[in-house]
């Protein structure tokens, strides 16, 4: 195949400028994303508080996003595979801008409706994101360093989510909750203007796109010059490409069993991942303390992110991805066991705590790209990550949801935590049977 020629390629040379570029970029475009999708849950006690909002009724706000998200990246991120990966990550990124934007124009309870669509409008964006930036990124990187990379653009979500807590901070006592989202939907529009500018199409891409294109080997050597990489030879000018849909594609026979335990395990993890980012400031609150306190607990689960997924993508390049990820699964699985039994209430070690959840989950969640970029081949890879986390993220709108529904129940934290341990628990044990299947 011509992909396979490009590959070949760049897995030939070492990493160059212009990939880290590319790295930077899609961190870019994940921190706008995670500053998107936590400002709904670092707003949320003012929200409820400005409009007389019970906590049940935050669940449709927190969920109508991430069922955009679920939609964007099982619905549009494929489509990458046919436009390009750079042409859509643009649009994405300024459907979620101008959507952020519009959020300020909303002043009363009455326009609950017209937030959740925004929200969902956002998250048709996001989903895209989600299932575009890791395949670009991993198809820049030579083939030791693709798990590296995409764990490093997809970091760049929680890091905007921790971004998300201390701007809340700083502007709502201010300048009111909207204003959260109209910081984040000017610098969404900020990096949406970069990455137009700056951001290249994928080799791969250029080499498999479907279509006669007597063009395309001049464009894929051009590219491959960025590269530093010797020119190829011998790819068509036409590339035929099966008529076949994507998820058709996706669950060939040889992956009949990878893909929907990938799916899974997107799930699990999307649950218990989407229950933290949605529920933590205002579980804190209902707990006795104080916004701000809840905010900051969020912000340190998401600051956990960093180290763990550093430590994970740098471990990546020397031992074998899966068992790694199984090992992360279920050490942020024990470490929510342990707050739902102990029940500690001390401040400082609630905040570790949230701190050391958000090393393992974070980590082995963001890993889950990584692997999903490893299963399937160029022409399907943004079908392949855009159906696993679009279905995935099931579990991430089911997730506030069946949290609001036992809040109402009268259970509390400590017991949600337990609740929310058991998926990352199943979803461990299923990457270890994955992990031995390969």
């Amino acid at each position: 195949m011509s992909a396979d020629l490009v590959r070949a390629r760049i897995d030939e040379g070492p990493v160059v400028p212009l990939m880290w570029l590319v790295v930077s970029l899609g961190f870019l475009l994940n921190l706008a994303d995670g500053i998107d999708v936590v400002a709904m849950s670092v707003t949320a006690p003012s929200v409820a508080a400005a409009w007389g909002l019970d906590r049940a009724a935050l669940g449709p706000l927190f969920s109508s996003a991430l069922f955009g998200m679920a939609i964007g990246a099982a619905g549009l991120a494929p489509l990458s595979d046919q436009l390009g990966r750079r042409r859509l990550l643009v649009a994405a990124m300024f459907v979620v801008g101008l959507s952020m934007l519009a959020v300020n124009w909303i002043t009363s309870a009455a326009s609950v409706t017209v937030f959740a669509i925004l929200r969902f409008i956002s998250g048709l964006g996001i989903g895209v994101i989600f299932g575009s930036a890791p395949v670009l990124a991993s198809e820049f990187m030579p083939s030791r360093y693709r798990s590296l990379a995409v764990s490093l653009v997809v970091m760049g979500y929680p890091v905007g989510a921790v971004l998300a807590g201390p701007i809340a901070n700083v502007l709502i006592p201010d300048y009111g909750w909207t204003a959260v989202f109209t910081a984040g939907g000017i610098l969404t529009l900020l990096i949406g203007i970069t990455t137009w500018a700056l951001l290249p199409e994928s080799p791969e891409f250029l080499a498999s796109r479907a279509g006669n294109r007597p063009e395309r080997e001049r464009a894929v050597n051009a590219l491959l010059a960025r590269l530093g990489r010797d020119a190829v030879s011998g790819i068509p000018a036409n590339v035929d490409r099966s008529s076949a849909t994507p998820v058709a594609k996706i669950l060939t026979v040889d992956r009949r069993l990878k893909t929907p335990a990938l799916w899974i395990i997107y799930f699990m993890g999307f649950l218990t991942m989407y229950f933290m980012l949605s529920w933590v400031p205002t579980l804190f609150v209902d707990s006795g303390y104080t916004r701000a306190q809840g905010i900051e607990a969020l912000t340190g689960f998401n600051l956990g992110a960093v180290p763990g997924i550093l430590v994970l993508a740098f471990l990546t390049t020397r031992l074998p991805l899966v068992p790694l990820l199984s090992l992360f699964f279920v050490s942020a699985g024990a470490v929510l066991v342990y707050v739902g039994l102990a029940e500690p209430s001390g401040l400082n070690s609630l905040m570790s705590l949230m701190f050391i959840a958000g090393v393992f989950l974070h980590g082995g969640f963001t890993c889950l790209y990584a692997l999903a970029t490893r299963v399937y081949p160029s022409d399907i890879r943004a079908a392949g990550v855009g159906w696993a986390a679009g279905l995935g993220r099931t579990g991430a709108i089911v997730s506030p949801l069946l949290a609001a529904f036992l809040i109402s129940a009268g259970w509390g934290m400590y017991s949600l935590f337990l609740v929310f341990a058991l998926p990352l628990l199943l979803g461990g044990l299923l990457l270890w049977m994955f992990a031995n299947d390969n």
